[in-house]
């Protein structure tokens, strides 16, 4: 959720039975604020919550610049307060998705897991960098957004959409009119590729129901009982909720999980 946004975006989260109590939410919001403008950032989110075996670790991200994703930084908090800068591990690998020990709430804990490379020995990973790990993750795999509401620029920078109304009532209640909030990783000619209309600039994003495995089987998405609220949930990453009021211009995500990937969703799903 965008910090600039976070009050007016926090009541939506009791759709999934989330709650965050008016003083951690002002607590939270003042800090926020202070980071953003502290580290001089563009654009400050909050992800979240990861509960860990000891303690809730606080999560959010942000970047300098007008592009999203450009020198984008990650930070952690243990009391909604003091931030930390979570800085990106000198080597690391997609392996790190397989542990499936619970966080300990000791930054300095070391994890081991074997290599799925042949003859490897076993990788040792501190929590602080697995807790960078699961951040980046959870944003490139799950996270998503409304179509229209990021844009592509001519200088190929990220930003948000600031003409963006929202999807009429009928497309928000279809996930294709989703897409990851990442930098694309596709082909701009395969996102293209099938739509009745497009526009460059925003359809350039990766779509959500084919990119994730199985298709269109990786999120639930529902509306909430007035039918405004079209409500997503990430099946890959239980805790992961996206939302979006049809014909507003107003959308968010939110975890609250405890940073393991559900690895058997193939075998939960009629394929």
């Amino acid at each position: 959720m965008e910090i600039d946004h976070f009050a007016e975006l926090v009541p939506y989260l009791s759709n999934f039975l989330h709650t965050i109590p008016t003083a951690s939410q002002l607590k939270l919001e003042c800090s926020l604020r202070l980071l953003k403008q502290d580290h001089r950032l563009g654009a400050l989110f909050f992800l979240g919550h990861l509960e860990a075996h000891s303690v809730t670790y606080l999560l959010a991200f942000g970047s300098p610049d007008m592009d999203l994703f450009r020198h984008r930084k990650f930070y952690y908090s243990r009391n909604g307060i003091d931030w930390h800068l979570l800085l990106e591990p000198t080597s690391w690998s997609d392996d790190w998705s397989q542990l499936c020990s619970e966080f300990t709430g000791n930054e300095r804990f070391v994890y081991k897991l074997r290599s799925l490379a042949s003859g490897s020995p076993w990788l040792e990973i501190r929590e602080q960098d697995r807790l960078w790990y699961v951040m980046y993750a959870i944003l490139r795999e799950a996270a998503a957004v409304p179509r229209g509401a990021l844009r592509m620029s001519s200088d190929k920078d990220i930003v948000r959409n600031p003409f963006f109304c929202g999807l009429p009532h009928d497309e928000a209640a279809e996930l294709h009119h989703y897409q990851h909030f990442r930098v694309p990783e596709r082909a701009a000619e395969e996102n293209l590729r099938g739509r009745a209309e497009c526009n460059l600039s925003m359809d350039v994003f990766d779509r959500l129901e084919v990119d994730v495995l199985p298709e269109s089987k990786s999120y639930s998405l529902r509306k909430d009982d007035s039918g405004q609220v079209a409500l997503l949930s990430s099946l890959h990453w239980i805790g992961m909720e996206i939302f979006h009021k049809a014909n507003t211009p107003l959308y968010g995500f939110y975890y609250r999980g405890d940073g393991r990937k559900n690895w058997d969703l193939p075998f939960m799903v009629d394929l």
